[in-house]
């Protein structure tokens, strides 16, 4: 199966990249293909509603670094997305990259992608409280889930500390990805 992640943070020693990365370590241990998009590095444009996808039942037209990811995303069978939470909210970027996804709907509302894809959100805080985003994440996570995901897991590292690679979340992350 072919497991797609989706960096959201420009730190690559941080918290949601050091969970995504086990994340993936766990797929890639169970035999899955991982295909990596690091949104921080990428050019990616908002949406620009014009209106295309719909008209079309097409994936979105812009032509940015955003292309080959539709594709990834089709043949999938999961999504792995992580972002940090600055601000009270996910990152700006990994906001601009959920929007895009308007062009999962045709032009009666029908989801144009296959549904069943397991869907992982990994998110990092500041606040020493895993809860206290939750109405955040169940937010951003549910714009996949409405495209026919299946959320599979919601991984939170709350508080400021580095993650310790003998943690119960880092080892509840390789479980995760392992059992895609």
């Amino acid at each position: 199966m072919k497991v797609v992640a989706v960096f959201g943070s420009p730190r690559d020693k941080g918290n949601s990249s050091t969970l995504v990365r086990e994340v993936l370590r766990g797929a890639a241990d169970a035999g899955h293909a991982v295909v990596v998009y690091r949104i921080d590095r990428m050019n990616v444009r908002g949406c620009q509603g014009c209106g295309f996808c719909r008209a079309n039942n097409a994936d979105c037209k812009i032509d940015d670094d955003l292309k080959a990811y539709w594709k990834d995303l089709h043949e999938c069978g999961a999504l792995v997305v992580g972002s940090p939470n600055y601000y009270a909210q996910v990152a700006g970027p990994m906001v601009t990259y959920m929007n895009r996804h308007y062009c999962l709907t045709d032009k009666n509302g029908n989801n144009r992608l296959r549904p069943g894809i397991k869907l992982i959100g990994v998110f990092s805080q500041g606040n020493s409280n895993p809860e206290a985003y939750r109405a955040q994440y169940d937010w951003y996570l549910g714009t996949f889930q409405k495209h026919g995901m299946i959320l599979t897991d919601r991984i939170v590292s709350a508080g400021e500390a580095p993650l310790r690679p003998d943690s119960d979340l880092m080892r509840r992350a390789y479980r995760a990805g392992k059992s895609l």
